[in-house]
């Protein structure tokens, strides 16, 4: 009677252990490498205003996964990586809410108030989601713990978006990933959109 009982437990372990893998991230960072190697692709998935306001409206979906170079798919995507699997192995729900949101609200929010923008593309946006979401959980993770020197850390990590957001305003240089040869312009309202979604979605109550 005590095998049956061994194998459900191992089981049980494997199916954790799968349930655990951020299988969302590596997918959606593999999908950005595979557009990154085919130009063609690129061009039809890019957010472009004139290709927009002729009802290519995949764009507005498709564009967080076009990057303009290498070095901008090497930071957006590892970033992407990194935060996506943190927050799948917290909260699988409240990251697949965050990216869902987040993908729509951040073109819709560069379309109104950029319309001088004509092109968009890259993980950014979303990466500012998913940090904002994993320091909004950790926050209530302490918060519940009733540890407040953690939180109010975690809470610095917040207030650093925030500061990199209106770095990237006042300059016009982004922190990470060097524009000053590559002609790239950086988009702080995306970053300002998807870290207020991905905080958001993190201090919202589980029903």
């Amino acid at each position: 009677m005590a095998i049956p009982t061994i194998t459900g437990n191992i089981t049980n372990i494997e199916r954790q252990a799968v349930g655990r893998i951020p299988c969302a991230s590596l997918l959606l960072t593999l999908v950005a490498v595979i557009i990154h190697l085919t130009n063609g692709l690129r061009v039809e998935l890019l957010y472009e205003r004139t290709a927009l306001a002729d009802m290519a409206l995949w764009r507005a979906v498709t564009c967080h996964w076009v990057h303009l170079n290498w070095d901008h798919l090497f930071w957006s995507g590892a970033t992407f990586l990194f935060l996506g699997s943190v927050c799948e192995i917290l909260d699988k729900k409240k990251t697949y809410q965050t990216l869902v949101i987040a993908v729509v609200l951040i073109p819709a929010t560069i379309w109104g108030g950029l319309p001088e923008l004509k092109i968009y593309g890259g993980l950014s946006g979303l990466d500012c989601a998913l940090y904002a979401l994993l320091f909004a959980l950790l926050i209530k993770r302490e918060m519940r713990s009733s540890n407040r020197m953690w939180a109010v850390f975690y809470a610095v990590g917040l207030v650093a978006l925030l500061a990199k957001v209106t770095y990237e305003t006042t300059t016009g240089q982004t922190i990470f990933v060097a524009n000053t040869h590559s002609g790239m312009i950086p988009v702080p309202l995306s970053h300002l959109a998807g870290g207020f979604v991905g905080f958001s979605v993190g201090i919202r109550k589980t029903s």
